[in-house]
């Protein structure tokens, strides 16, 4: 726990020591005195994370959307059958029937669609590359802080690289309490989003299994 809570102290302190900055002091002068007047302007994250938002269910048959495509995903393998010692359904929970990757993102997504009714999506990974190890650092920590709710730090889930836990917005009826995992490593950031309200362990071991591959 005093690690967790430690890893969020940290990820603040790093945020509000990139955050402010001085401006120019301009001289003010009157006919007793000459004053200096110093304004601290605080500037904006150069990275805001996109609002939170549900994933459309996708039937059997159905089109999917611009930049998804059926494919296998290059991180895990989607059931047993594919992988019996790790695989997105045993970690998650449910049976998996579509899976595909999404191409807009760079490096590549991946989602996984429940095989029964409403065949919503029960997990995704959304990889997204920064400048520096720092801002992939500081993404995740402002993922957790402004995307969602219960932020959660974990350190060194698997050797080198953090995370944070946190609730958000993923299957549309659970409103916001879907479990998500934000991890740094290098320069990418990655949120593995889950539909599971009752536990966050499927978030984290699923970010687990796949932190070695970016």
């Amino acid at each position: 726990m005093r690690a967790a809570l430690g890893l969020l102290a940290v990820c603040a302190a790093a945020l509000g020591a990139c955050s402010s900055s001085a401006t120019d002091s301009p001289v003010v002068q009157d006919s007793t005195q000459t004053r200096t007047v110093t304004r601290t302007a605080t500037a904006q994250p150069t990275y805001l994370p996109p609002p939170a938002r549900t994933v459309t269910p996708q039937p059997p048959g159905s089109r999917l959307p611009r930049g998804e495509v059926e494919r296998a995903c290059p991180y895990i393998a989607s059931t047993p059958q594919e992988n019996a010692q790790h695989n997105v359904a045993d970690i998650e929970g449910d049976h998996v029937y579509r899976t595909t990757v999404l191409t807009d993102l760079a490096p590549v997504g991946c989602r996984f669609y429940f095989y029964a009714g409403p065949y919503e999506a029960i997990a995704d990974i959304v990889p997204r590359t920064f400048d520096s190890a720092l801002a992939a650092h500081n993404a995740m920590v402002l993922t957790a802080q402004r995307t969602g709710s219960q932020a959660s730090g974990r350190s060194d889930i698997v050797p080198g690289v953090d995370a944070v836990l946190f609730r958000t917005k993923f299957f549309g009826p659970d409103g916001a309490r879907d479990w998500a995992c934000a991890f740094a490593k290098g320069k990418v950031m990655v949120v593995v989003h889950t539909q599971r309200t009752d536990q966050s362990v499927s978030a984290l071991e699923l970010a687990k299994a796949i932190a070695s591959k970016f």
